[in-house]
């Protein structure tokens, strides 16, 4: 089941008066093939998504058919992450070998909670949506992406401390990941990012100006130096097999792969990552940017600064949940926020 619902969109037009001009509609899609958002001037219109008749009662939590669905119905939800995270529709058809898939395979899981247990409900939720971000195909797609700027061009400061280094920066954007993601798969890819579109990336990605800008062939005449001074901007030190696979690459763009999937640095961003793709899936927008006294929320304390409050939480929530729980922590309270800006309010 590829798409949940028909799609009603209801929208008050108001005449314009003498002096001004009613506001126009338009539709903004980010990715080729999935839902676009439809906005009156520069308000979202909300869609009303109905249940079609004959939809499985095994995909509901909440709802009968020709009711609306919200985010609070367990297949909504679930197709929800396959949008935000893997940039695709949950697959109908499950491959040879696989006993479950998309819907069929979550979706039981989280309605096996009883209606009745709230708490078993908001932890499945929050469970299932960061096994989104642990899953293969996200490692392989997103951070990938991820750490393409992470490595070559610098990454945001995670701690008040890193306030003070010149070297950081509040990169990647959030639509610059979405569409270099884009580039790399589609709406049909169930399997990781298509290898001759990743490398076409990889290739672009070596070519911008900001990167031949900062590694000048001049400066760095060789693959290796190359190598180093991606191995400096991310703040890692190569293992010998990634120093070994650098020495036997031809290109700068297979440098650049070597070193974006290398385990140093999957390693050490995979609690900022993380805390970024908090951002990015839910909120569908740029972290604070920490070195703005404006996001300090009147504190004055850059602590307060939300990338900076979120790795700081990280860090103390990890010696006694563990990374699972308190990446599942984490998500539940982006996903429950009741804040006007926050995810439910998407819906």
């Amino acid at each position: 089941m590829k798409r949940l619902a028909v799609t009603l969109f209801f929208v008050a037009i108001f005449s314009a008066t003498a002096f001004s001009q009613a506001p126009s509609l338009t539709i903004t899609c980010e990715t080729a093939g999935l839902p676009c958002d439809l906005f009156y001037g520069v308000v979202k219109v909300k869609p009303v998504r109905l249940r079609p008749p004959g939809t499985p009662s095994q995909y509901w939590c909440v709802g009968a058919p020709g009711s609306a669905i919200t985010i609070d119905d367990c297949d909504f939800f679930i197709q929800q992450q396959y949008i935000d995270f893997l940039r695709r529709f949950p697959e109908s058809v499950c491959q040879p070998g696989e006993q479950s898939c998309g819907l069929g395979f979550y979706v039981p899981i989280l309605a096996g909670c009883n209606p009745n247990d709230a708490e078993c409900i908001r932890y499945t939720r929050g469970a299932l949506s960061a096994n989104f971000f642990r899953s293969p195909e996200f490692q392989t797609k997103g951070v990938y992406v991820m750490n393409l700027y992470l490595v070559a061009i610098g990454q945001r400061p995670k701690t008040a401390a890193e306030l003070s280094d010149s070297s950081k920066v509040e990169r990647p954007h959030y639509t610059e990941f979405i569409t270099d993601m884009a580039a790399i798969s589609s709406p049909n890819d169930r399997t990781g990012p298509d290898p001759a579109k990743k490398a076409a990336l990889t290739q672009d990605f070596v070519n911008r100006a900001e990167v031949t800008a900062k590694y000048p062939t001049s400066t760095y005449p060789t693959l290796v130096s190359f190598g180093n001074a991606l191995a400096a901007t991310a703040g890692v030190t190569f293992s010998s097999a990634t120093q070994n696979a650098i020495a036997a690459a031809t290109t700068r763009a297979q440098v650049l792969q070597i070193v974006a999937e290398s385990a140093e640095v999957n390693t050490k961003f995979y609690q900022p990552t993380f805390v970024t793709m908090e951002y990015f899936g839910y909120l569908r927008r740029d972290p604070e940017n920490c070195h703005d006294p404006a996001n300090y929320f009147g504190t004055g304390d850059p602590n307060a600064c939300g990338f900076i409050f979120q790795n700081n939480r990280f860090n103390q929530l990890l010696p006694q949940l563990g990374s699972d729980l308190t990446q599942n922590f984490m998500v539940r309270g982006f996903i429950e926020s009741s804040d006007p800006a926050g995810y439910r309010p998407r819906f």
